[in-house]
């Protein structure tokens, strides 16, 4: 039985040794940075802000602190990744490292939730608005221990982000 339990650690860590080689080069600072500043042609930092404000609300984010001084707007949002159940049954499961080694006791641990945090910082750039966006995941399992934690570097998503806020920008100047 030892020796099941062992070839089974060993094998898994094998392939996830095999699925890291594979993985495309880290992005640099510099890249990461682009990916999420945008710039807006206007020189009004408030309403961008609140351009910014709306966006995140509108996405189900709850806003945490605004220091417009600083330009700063911080945020998060949990989402429900197994709603309305008590047990794990069709979970994921999710088991550490020592499982192996220890045998399956008690309740098994499976993803819960995922919080999103928000970080925002709007600056003056000369006649224009600089915004720079930053988006953390992190999943937790149903006792609340943290599974997961990543920053979010799709530039899908961060474009996705900025088109909302350019028409949010938009319905901020035109006052609707």
């Amino acid at each position: 039985m030892r020796h099941c339990r062992l070839l089974v650690l060993v094998l898994t860590a094998a392939m996830a040794a095999g699925c890291a080689a594979g993985a495309p080069p880290a992005q640099t600072a510099l890249e990461v940075r682009a990916i999420q500043t945008r710039t807006f042609d206007t020189p009004d930092t408030k309403l961008v802000m609140k351009a910014m404000f709306n966006v995140l609300q509108d996405d189900g984010y709850v806003v945490k602190n605004a220091v417009v001084e600083l330009g700063l707007i911080t945020a998060a949002r949990d989402i429900d990744l197994a709603p309305d159940r008590t047990d794990p049954a069709g979970s994921e499961i999710v088991v550490g490292p020592g499982w192996f080694l220890s045998g399956l006791r008690g309740p098994v641990a499976y993803r819960k939730t995922e919080v999103r945090d928000f970080t925002g910082n709007v600056s003056e750039f000369g006649q224009q608005t600089k915004v720079r966006a930053s988006f953390q995941r992190k999943v937790l399992d149903n006792r609340g221990g943290v599974l997961q934690v990543e920053a979010i570097d799709d530039p899908k998503f961060y474009q996705d982000f900025f088109a909302r806020m350019d028409k949010s920008v938009y319905l901020q100047k035109e006052q609707l």
